[in-house]
């Protein structure tokens, strides 16, 4: 019985330096691909299932003008990993396709490069290719050129599919048939091609925790394996060691193009009880997680039939809902304009008043009569009386929040000014204005009170 396994991962891709292209691609899991000039890219994932399929490629990708040719190992990887998730099979026949199809672009691309006589120095001979496949609750790695692969389990740093790991199974092999280290003959591994290009590692479980790296030739030369293994320990996710790594890599001024591809496993759901971390399971969860395993790939079909049922009911909601919404955003500015109206109304209105000055008269007896002046317009006091501030209603009204309110919004509702929001927030007891909720009650108090 298949593992459901959740794993995230993130790949990071830069440029070197004194390159006019990055030459790496990567392939996650039929997510994300990337062919050719692609200066710097980041791309991440995090899915459930039983097959996934992780690569990094160095150089894997060739044309040839002459003949109209285009190779590309992203292409074939697409194909392979859409044929072995529809007809299925068992990791080690998975595996050993893959070795297959890696030897033969290889071979491709060399044969290439020799007719069109690239230079040996050309940095299009850095061939590389990582690759990392888990199918139902395993994992096997292969690699071939400059690109390595590395894993992490329970603190413990080890490379896979390296030479190192081919020659210890060579050696496993000879002292398992007997044959000793100062015999001729060649070992040859079963299930393995000679002259393969590829090196496969051996078939392991998955572990939760578990954390893998696909790195290009560029990263491994710019940090060594030592400071791979520092970053690769940290307790953090894909995303931030990607990152790390790459960042490190470009502070040592690296001329080879930089990616790393970083796999965790997060959780496995056993339906078998293998895993090492598996106890015994009802017959309930089993079958549960056996239909998971089973499930096609995840798709975005919109079910019509379901969805139908309670389309016109929710579609009625949302307009009864912004509807009220409407009408309570009218009347609280009906209302403000109301009371801004009464305030301005109830003021005492400026009067102006002129006192008019008598005219002298003569007095019978007196020696010198007053001209009688010419008719005068009469004198007002040009002495304005101050227009009286008009008065707030001393009452305290209550605004009740509505969606699309803030607190400037209602300060500006009631006083004419956003800048009696902060006071507002203090006379009730607020202290993130940002923070309001709907249905909220607000005190509004007279301005008077505020200043």
């Amino acid at each position: 019985m298949s593992s459901v396994i959740k794993v995230n991962a993130c790949v990071y891709s830069r440029k070197g330096y004194e390159r006019e292209s990055n030459a790496n691609s990567f392939y996650m899991n039929g997510k994300f691909m990337s062919e050719q000039n692609i200066d710097n890219v980041q791309a991440s994932m995090e899915n459930r299932g039983t097959e996934y399929l992780f690569s990094v490629a160095d150089n894997m990708n060739c044309s040839d003008d002459d003949k109209d040719a285009h190779i590309s190992i992203l292409k074939e990887l697409s194909r392979y990993h859409e044929k072995i998730t529809v007809s299925g099979g068992d990791i080690k026949s998975k595996i050993k396709e893959l070795e297959s199809k890696i030897s033969d672009i290889s071979r491709l691309i060399t044969s290439v490069l020799e007719m069109n006589k690239v230079p040996a120095e050309d940095p299009r001979w850095g061939i590389g290719f990582g690759s990392l496949l888990l199918s139902d609750g395993q994992f096997v790695a292969a690699t071939a050129g400059n690109c390595r692969i590395y894993m992490m389990r329970d603190g413990m740093f080890r490379p896979l599919a390296a030479e190192t790991s081919r020659a210890k199974r060579m050696l496993d092999a000879m002292i398992r048939s007997g044959e000793s280290e100062g015999d001729d003959t060649d070992v040859i591994l079963p299930d393995e091609d000679p002259d393969s290009l590829v090196v496969v590692s051996d078939i392991y479980d998955v572990s939760e925790g578990d954390s893998f790296l696909i790195c290009s030739d560029g990263l491994l030369k710019a940090l060594g394996e030592e400071k791979i293994e520092d970053i690769l320990s940290l307790r953090s996710d894909s995303s931030y060691i990607a990152y790390r790594l790459v960042d490190e890599a470009m502070k040592r001024s690296s001329s080879g193009d930089l990616t790393a591809m970083v796999v965790q496993v997060e959780r496995i759901y056993e339906g078998s009880g293998s895993s090492r971390k598996a106890a015994s399971r009802s017959k309930q969860v089993t079958r549960g997680v056996d239909r998971i395993s089973r499930a096609p790939a995840i798709t975005y079909k919109y079910n019509k039939k379901r969805g139908g049922r309670y389309q016109g009911t929710l579609y009625a909601v949302l307009i009864i809902v912004t509807m009220l919404a409407l009408f309570g955003i009218i009347y609280i500015i009906i209302n403000s304009m109301i009371n801004t109206g009464k305030e301005t109304a109830g003021g005492d209105i400026p009067t102006v008043t002129s006192t008019p000055t008598s005219r002298p008269t003569s007095t019978p007896g007196s020696e010198i009569d007053t001209p009688e002046p010419a008719d005068e317009p009469p004198l007002v006091d040009e002495t304005p009386t101050p227009t009286p501030t008009p008065t707030s209603s001393s009452e305290v009204r209550i605004h009740t929040v509505v969606k699309g309110d803030t607190m400037s919004k209602i300060a500006r509702t009631y006083y004419g000014s956003s800048d009696y929001a902060a006071k507002l927030c203090e006379y009730n007891g607020i202290a993130d204005p940002d923070k309001i909720i709907i249905g909220q009650k607000i005190k509004i108090p007279p301005v008077e009170m505020l200043r």
